[in-house]
């Protein structure tokens, strides 16, 4: 099986599904992570490239740190009720959006500002 491309951790099961259904319609690798241990490991062993996180699954403080481990990781945070004060403290700790789980357009958005020569797209 091809190493995933873009790693999905949500607080909600649901939603993590939806968007790992969603993204794939545009994207040909797709995880979901259950856990932090879980999406620290994917994220080293399948090099993703892009990663949506929802802040309630995860800490500033950890989104941090997951931007400076891996430096090339385009991060997406996600949270149901974003605000102007969120988004500032997300861009500060090292993502490039933070938007609605929902909001598949910033993700799409985002998800292809990284280079498509690293991002082979569904056929």
């Amino acid at each position: 099986m091809p190493a995933p491309t873009i790693v999905i951790a949500q607080s909600d099961p649901d939603i993590a599904e939806e968007l790992a259904r969603d993204l794939h319609a545009h994207f040909a690798r797709i995880a979901v992570a259950q856990d932090l241990e879980e999406l620290r490991a994917m994220l080293l062993r399948h090099e993703a490239r892009v990663a949506v996180l929802d802040l309630e699954f995860l800490s500033m403080d950890e989104i941090r740190d997951l931007a400076s481990m891996r430096g090339d990781l385009m991060i997406v945070c996600t949270h149901r009720l974003p605000d102007e004060q969120m988004w500032m403290d997300a861009l500060n700790a090292g993502a490039a959006e933070l938007c609605h789980p929902y909001d598949l357009h910033t993700i799409l958005h985002a998800a292809h500002s990284v280079s498509t020569r690293h991002m082979p797209l569904a056929a």
